[in-house]
């Protein structure tokens, strides 16, 4: 690996950003690799901004970049892709629950011919809610790509820089970049990584949060809507067929309608099932159409960057 790249997207991260800097300096240092830092600052009300200045000016292998709003983690962290120059590049959180000294089980995984590996935590410091809704949205991604049930996804990874290149050839309204990298490859690795215990500050996860993550999730990075109207449509159908010769039994054998009902009703259940059938077609088109404009949008306005 000529060059290390790693990505670290910040939100109040002016107590916890110089201790992370100056760890990852050693570890690369004590390696010998070659590196560079990326740190998105996500317009962090702090004076994280000042303390990013300060420690350019003290490391210099620092690419500072201030958003002008905040855009969320995940754009943050796809800001900081567009800058990453290194052959690997390394995603990691600001608050110190990532041990830069585990990079190196990271590396390895890339050595061995992986696209992208993943931290999988000996034991999470999270707190029991995050714990829960963290587990929730990683069971939506384990189902929408077929991953297996004991396989962990964290926001601590290394990525191919192939890989890396197709990402920035994307634009989503809402990303994900786990689900993002995974749409791309299945050359995947778990490896075992420490989780410390947040220093500073607290986590700004919600509930709201993960539910509004699992939705996006089902519409951006799958087919399950219209899997779900193409099995409401297979049903409808079927009631259809079985109720058209529930009444044409009954009005030859039986005569036990009232007249002018029976038709009535076949034609509104036919009519039915013709709008299923509509709404499965216009989902189609409107799936390729969003794929098509979603490149439109601009995930994230940067203020000004020091390189």
């Amino acid at each position: 690996m000529k060059l290390v790249s790693v990505v670290v997207p910040t939100y109040r991260g002016a107590q916890s950003l110089p201790i992370l800097v100056g760890r990852l300096h050693a570890f690369f240092i004590a390696h010998n690799i070659n590196y560079e830092l990326i740190i998105v600052n996500d317009a962090s009300p702090d004076n994280t901004k000042e303390v990013l200045k300060e420690l350019k000016s003290h490391y210099g292998k620092i690419t500072a970049i201030n958003l002008m709003k905040n855009y969320g983690q995940h754009n943050a962290i796809l800001c900081g892709f567009k800058y990453a120059k290194g052959d690997v590049v390394i995603t990691m959180d600001d608050d110190l629950q990532n041990p830069p000294e585990e990079i190196g089980k990271l590396l390895d995984g890339i050595s061995k011919g992986f696209d992208l590996v993943i931290g999988a935590y000996d034991s999470k410091k999270h707190s029991k809610f995050r714990n829960i809704s963290g587990d929730l949205v990683d069971r939506v991604q384990r189902f929408i790509f077929n991953l297996p049930n004991n396989f962990q996804l964290t926001s601590f990874r290394a990525i191919r820089r192939n890989l890396i290149d197709n990402i920035n050839s994307m634009s989503v309204p809402y990303p994900y970049v786990t689900s993002m990298l995974l749409s791309h490859t299945v050359n995947y690795l778990n490896v075992p990584v420490r989780h410390e215990k947040r220093l500073y500050g607290k986590s700004n996860y919600k509930l709201k949060n993960s539910i509004f993550l699992i939705l996006n999730l089902v519409l951006n990075y799958s087919s399950i809507p219209i899997y779900i109207i193409a099995f409401t449509l297979f049903l409808s159908i079927t009631f259809v067929l079985g109720f058209a010769i529930y009444v044409i039994t009954s009005i030859l054998f039986f005569d036990g309608f009232i007249k002018g009902w029976p038709s009535m009703m076949l034609l509104v259940s036919f009519l039915n099932m013709l709008v299923m059938i509509a709404l499965m077609i216009f989902g189609l088109y409107l799936a390729r159409i969003y794929q098509l404009t979603m490149k439109a949008k601009n995930s994230y306005v940067i203020s000004e960057i020091y390189e």
